[in-house]
């Protein structure tokens, strides 16, 4: 241990490219004066652990509402909530960490203990260490580095191998990796770090050659962390976490959950769009630029000139109809620049009518009226929701993520702007539906119907998330149901702050798909008709790559390749 810590220390003195800096900032040290005695914080790891602890605490809800409503729970129900109960009493929860945890102490003891949000025990206490023990830098490497790969889950049967494996590519790199870490805390504020950046800025400079006695090192580092985290051209879409699922895990149909969670943004902002929200916005800069709105010095004059001056940075309107035309084939796109997902409407429409009619049957009320002609399973809902998600997932690559992000922050700035006093007083109104109705009907040749609009928004939005939080559960067979008969009938109080856009149940799937039938005018003949199964469209796992003189020939007879023939319903737009 002696001779790996003076190891460490040598390595530390190497990277001496600030030596030449004016400021003579010298990285010989292991920590600069000015965190002093602060503590290493692995932001990653804390979060996993919060966002774990949150889900048990937000089952246990469900089920201590449960047994009060039923007086006792079932057993199996009874011991799920025993067991969460049990997990909730321990330092950590998140799975990924105490197997990660437990492995590598099997192969390199001793084990090492707890974090205390994301504080290793080396930096736990009132005097944390000024550096993380050797154990402790392999552990959080590896965590990093199947955090990265996207191996997540402990239950996967190479899952313990492929600790093993990760092990390794830390102990062949370490003086690397014990560098690259030094320089990341020199740079980091209050000497907080992400695991998974780490492991990604080693691997950077590892596919360069660049060894750990580089004289450039720290220079390099913070290249590669500026490339990793985005600084370099300022994009905050790429510090968002993307999580994507093992490609071989999945069955005969890959879903995709991130991909889903961009589909949601995008159709909700496609509602908007028909809405006119953008529209307005838009309209009310070229008035605020000809003096032509009625507003001075304040937060909605801040606002109207900084989106004018961004406007070169942003999404124009034809861009974003060309996605929406892209991901859910719905008009107003360029079908020259795009390739449209024809069959989205079909699909949409066919998983809705499954899941309000399966609904209907289980409720005896409905089911003593009911014309449906046919019953509708769990595997018929389970079936019409894997192929809506499949196709969602298909068309949910490529830019369809970075685009959600901008867009969702880009709606939230809107509201905010349209929420403004100012601005709704400018316009008489009450509210900011108000003001885009007022805009639209004066400047934009009519106002739409803000409730349907709106209504849809919300109501797609938590559709597409429960398919998102369900893409295991729909991708493959199971014996579990794919909604809960309880949630239905006897619905469980949501616990605070927990959205049905974010977290929706069983019981928040079937409003918003009654919903948004309702807003659409959608008869119950139809909504009969597509709840019966029936043969669905091939759906590839991926984007398949054609050859560029396969498309040239195929666009000179008029056919886009990559598009297949599929019913487009009337309903939604």
């Amino acid at each position: 241990m002696s001779t790996e810590k003076a190891q460490g220390a040598d390595d530390l003195k190497i990277p001496s490219s600030r030596s030449a800096d004016p400021g003579g900032e010298q990285p010989n040290t292991r920590r600069p004066a000015r965190v002093g005695g602060e503590p290493i914080i692995l932001l990653d790891m804390k979060k996993r652990d919060d966002d774990e602890r949150q889900r048990l605490q937000n089952r246990r809800f469900e089920l201590e509402q449960l047994e009060r409503q039923l007086g006792q729970l079932p057993p199996a129900l009874q011991a799920e909530l025993n067991h969460i109960k049990g997990l909730l009493a321990q330092g950590v929860v998140d799975p990924l960490f105490q197997s990660v945890r437990n492995t590598i102490g099997s192969l390199n003891p001793p084990r090492v203990g707890d974090h205390d949000q994301g504080k290793l025990p080396s930096q736990q206490g009132n005097a944390p260490a000024p550096d993380l023990t050797e154990n402790e830098k392999s552990l959080a490497a590896v965590f990093g580095i199947l955090e990265l790969d996207n191996l997540t889950n402990p239950q996967l049967k190479r899952f313990t191998p492929r600790i093993s494996v990760a092990l390794g590519e830390y102990t062949a790199s370490a003086a690397l990796f014990r560098n690259v870490l030094a320089i990341m805390l020199l740079e980091a504020t209050a000497r907080k770090i992400r695991a998974d950046q780490w492991v990604a800025v080693v691997r950077a400079l590892r596919a360069e050659g660049v060894a750990a006695d580089d004289d450039l090192l720290a220079l390099r580092t913070r290249t590669a962390l500026a490339r990793v985290d985005g600084a370099t051209d300022g994009a905050p879409s790429s510090a968002i976490s993307i999580d994507l699922p093992d490609l071989e895990e999945q069955s005969d149909v890959e879903i995709v959950a991130d991909n889903l969670h961009a589909v949601q943004a995008l159709y909700f902002a496609s509602s908007l769009e028909e809405l006119k929200l953008f529209q307005v916005v838009e309209k009310l800069v070229e008035l605020f630029h000809i003096g032509m709105l009625p507003l001075g010095k304040g937060k909605a004059g801040d606002f109207l000139y900084h989106y004018w001056k961004r406007s070169i940075d942003r999404f124009t309107e034809a861009e974003r109809r060309n996605l929406y035309a892209r991901v859910f084939g719905f008009p107003g796109g360029d079908d020259t620049a795009t390739t449209p997902n024809r069959e989205f409407d079909s699909l949409w429409l066919r998983f809705i009518s499954s899941v309000s009619s399966y609904v209907r049957q289980i409720q005896v009320d409905d089911l003593l009226r009911a014309r449906v002609p046919a019953a509708v399973s769990q595997e018929q809902v389970r079936k019409a929701g894997r192929d809506i998600a499949a196709n969602l997932s298909l068309h949910g690559y490529g830019i369809a993520y970075f685009a959600a992000t901008e867009l969702q922050q880009q709606i939230r700035e809107i509201i905010d702007l349209l929420s403004d006093e100012e601005v709704k007083n400018a316009y008489g109104a009450r509210d900011m539906w108000q003001v885009v109705d007022q805009v639209a009907a004066m400047e934009l040749g009519g106002a739409k119907n803000s409730i349907r609009y709106r209504t849809m928004a919300n109501s797609g939005a938590i559709i597409i998330r429960w398919l998102a939080n369900r893409a295991n559960l729909l991708a493959g067979a199971s014996l579990v149901d794919v909604i809960d008969r309880r949630q239905i009938l006897n619905p469980i109080p949501r616990p605070v702050n927990v959205k049905p856009t974010v977290d929706p149940t069983d019981y928040d799937l079937f409003n918003a798909c009654e919903q948004w039938l309702a807003v659409n005018g959608v008869p119950d003949q139809e909504v009969e008709q597509y709840s019966q199964p029936y043969e669905a469209p091939v759906i590839t796992s991926r984007p398949i790559q054609i050859p560029s003189i396969a498309r040239d020939v195929l666009s000179a007879v008029g056919v886009q390749a990559g598009v297949t023939n599929g019913h487009r319903a009337s309903y939604g737009r």
